[in-house]
């Protein structure tokens, strides 16, 4: 009867043998597409990083609000890479929309340009007076030594662009509503950034627990 029964033993062994191995190589099948797409990323993000790494040296400065009402709002921009800058258009925005530009065409920058915004006239916008109150910024498009165009909104990171046509101008009714959107794709930001931790996460524990059922499964056969 031992003699018999000792086939099957073998067999079931192997069986489980088998649906071991087959959990180990889809393990280290995930762990290597994960490794690849972590790898193909981070090689994205150094890309990314040294394309930028001339624009993030152009700093635009909106200065301080004159005391004057009828001065006009100035600024400041300062090249701290050595190289130049081609075509510069600067804006001045409130909450991100445009109400005033530079006049004066910016060719080359090297080193440090001061000027004064000249405002829009936009079709029921008091600009005199949005140029006083509200969220102001700074907008500055601009090309690199590599021929690459950006944008760049105060001392924030630079943004790749095709066409200068980050910001628009502001009308009457978005004057209102500039605050709220702001705050809105502000918040669809937060949402997506917490949906792709969640996604992490869910590949981690998926990971952990066939790390878990293979451990197992180990353990019953051969204990």
């Amino acid at each position: 009867m031992l003699a018999a029964e000792a086939p099957k033993i073998t067999d079931w062994m192997q069986a489980w043998g088998s649906v071991v191995g087959l959990l180990l190589s889809g393990l280290a099948a995930m762990a290597t597409w994960l490794l690849f797409r972590h790898e193909i990323q981070v090689r994205r993000e150094e890309q990314r990083d040294n394309e930028a790494a001339q624009a993030r040296l152009i700093v635009p400065v909106l200065d301080d609000l004159p005391r004057d009402p009828d001065e006009l709002r100035s600024f400041t921009i300062a090249n701290y890479s050595g190289v130049p800058f081609y075509d510069l258009r600067v804006m001045l925005l409130r909450d991100e929309r445009l109400i005033g530009t530079y006049p004066s065409a910016l060719h080359v920058l090297m080193g440090e340009v001061k000027g004064s915004f000249s405002y829009l006239q936009l079709p029921g916008v008091n600009v005199e007076r949005a140029a006083r109150t509200g969220t102001l910024g700074i907008g500055v498009y601009f090309t690199d030594a590599s021929g690459l165009r950006w944008s760049k909104l105060n001392r924030e990171p630079p943004t790749r662009v095709q066409r200068d046509d980050r910001w628009s101008k502001i009308t009457g009714r978005e004057q209102q509503r500039a605050a709220a959107r702001s705050r809105l794709e502000k918040e669809m930001q937060l949402r997506a950034m917490a949906r792709r931790n969640k996604s992490r996460f869910r590949i981690a524990a998926s990971i952990a627990a066939v790390v878990a059922a293979a451990v197992f499964l180990v353990f019953l056969i051969y204990r």
